[in-house]
């Protein structure tokens, strides 16, 4: 690597590093002062404002991505290095393919965040704090009636239960609703509670079975201390039915959803928040390459440093707006997964390659 290309990586991520500092500092600031004006104590306010990082810089990072290339190259500007740089002979397809590998770089650091420190402190905050485990917990079969218990599907039975012990591996008011082929109910069994033996063998007790539903007979009610029971799950299925969805990282939601997606149920909600995370992580290059149409204009007295903040920070507010609303309509079903979630990248992509071929010609 020549001192040319190490001038353009250090300027980039030293204004990468100083962008996010700022942004973090202005938000966290806020939010601190707005903690302890609610009355809260100092461990609460640190521990909630450290549990924020991960999900506050998932959404920073794109954007300071882009701050990097605008304030790098103007720096580069205003001390002639660019102009002197592209006249020693160095190609403006060298310059954007470095500005492409820094912020490729930064790619797998926003998806190492999103998808596995942001899960791991939301897993943190549910079991530290209050608030979050009674408001904000978004569970993925958690039903408002029949008393907040979990539903899910399985093959050929419904399913529905209170609580999960995963110490003891224990089902705690658990539910069965069979289902024939057709469609139609054939059997109901109900338990207090539910161990797991061994394989797929769990042991029920305190049973009550209501058999013959799918006959013209009259329903049978059977009652039983205790019964063995085949089920297509194990304790650790029964442990991602009860997770919240947000505290699991990216290879275990995308495995959660291959499971659930077998039992026929929608999965589009999940889906849409598991490529979300590979969006927002490709937005960090589609960012830091929407700047780089002003290298083409080395010469600073060409170049508007104003004009061209006014210009990233309309393409921000732009791409954050279509963004939400393409995962509000693929949330809605009204476009596939991977449209909703991949379309305004792209899109914003298409600008930055159609910027480079358009001046392409300038190139050495």
């Amino acid at each position: 690597m020549n001192i040319i290309s190490r001038i353009f990586i250090f300027e980039w991520f030293k204004s990468l590093i100083g962008a996010l500092a700022a942004l973090l500092m202005l938000i966290s600031t806020a939010d601190i002062i707005n903690g302890f004006l609610r009355g809260k104590d100092a461990s609460l306010v640190l521990l909630e404002w450290m549990l924020k990082m991960p999900e506050l810089s998932g959404k920073m990072l794109p954007v300071t991505c882009m701050i990097a290339t605008l304030f790098s190259f103007n720096k580069l500007k205003s001390h002639n290095e660019l102009i002197a740089a592209l006249s020693a002979g160095f190609s403006h397809t060298r310059i954007t393919v470095i500005i492409a590998l820094c912020s490729i770089f930064m790619v797998f650091v926003q998806f190492t965040n999103l998808g596995f420190i942001e899960p791991w402190s939301n897993k943190i905050e549910r079991q530290e704090i209050s608030k979050s485990k009674t408001n904000d917990g978004k569970y993925l079969t958690r039903s408002a009636v029949d008393g907040g218990q979990f539903w899910f599907k399985s093959k050929n039975y419904y399913s529905t239960f209170l609580t999960f012990d995963k110490k003891d591996s224990t089902l705690n008011e658990i539910k069965f609703y069979f289902i024939s082929p057709e469609g139609t109910n054939t059997k109901i069994i109900s338990a207090k509670q539910a161990r797991f033996l061994q394989n797929n063998t769990w042991k029920l007790l305190d049973v009550s079975i209501l058999d013959d539903l799918s006959t013209h007979q009259f329903p049978k009610l059977n009652s039983y201390p205790s019964q063995e029971i085949e089920l297509n799950e194990t304790p650790t299925d029964f442990g991602e039915f009860e997770a919240d969805l947000t505290t699991l990282s990216w290879f275990k939601l995308n495995d959660f959803i291959k499971k659930i997606s077998k039992t026929g149920l929608n999965t589009t909600e999940y889906k849409i928040l598991l490529h979300q995370k590979l969006a927002l992580s490709f937005s960090c290059l589609v960012f830091a390459l929407i700047p780089l149409g002003s290298q083409y204009k080395p010469n600073r007295r060409s170049d508007s440093f104003g004009k061209n903040v006014v210009f990233t920070l309309v393409l921000t507010v732009l791409f954050w707006l279509l963004f939400s609303a393409a995962l509000s309509f693929g949330q809605s079903g009204k476009l596939p997964f991977w449209l909703a979630a991949y379309i305004v990248p792209v899109l914003f992509m298409t600008h930055s390659v159609w910027t480079y071929f358009r001046n392409r010609k300038l190139a050495f």
